[in-house]
């Protein structure tokens, strides 16, 4: 039971932060934090952070329950 709400609390964080991912290269010519953070090719960094994070949110996702597939 708590493992399930770990993945789920793993899982919003992910999205969020690949959310948040997207404006970074619109965010690194006005907050000078960003340009320091992300360095000379900011969309290169940008797509890396919205990948791993989106990779993350579906290895993390899932309801808890585990359902078959039939033909029917």
């Amino acid at each position: 039971m708590l493992k399930m709400k770990w993945k789920r609390v793993v899982y919003h964080i992910a999205v969020i932060v690949a959310a948040l991912g997207m404006f970074l290269p619109l965010l690194y010519g006005a907050v000078p934090l960003v340009r320091e953070l992300l360095g000379s090719n900011p969309l290169i960094k940008s797509v890396t952070v919205i990948a791993l994070s989106w990779l993350i949110a579906y290895l993390t996702f899932g309801d808890g329950k585990k359902e078959e597939l039939t033909a029917s």
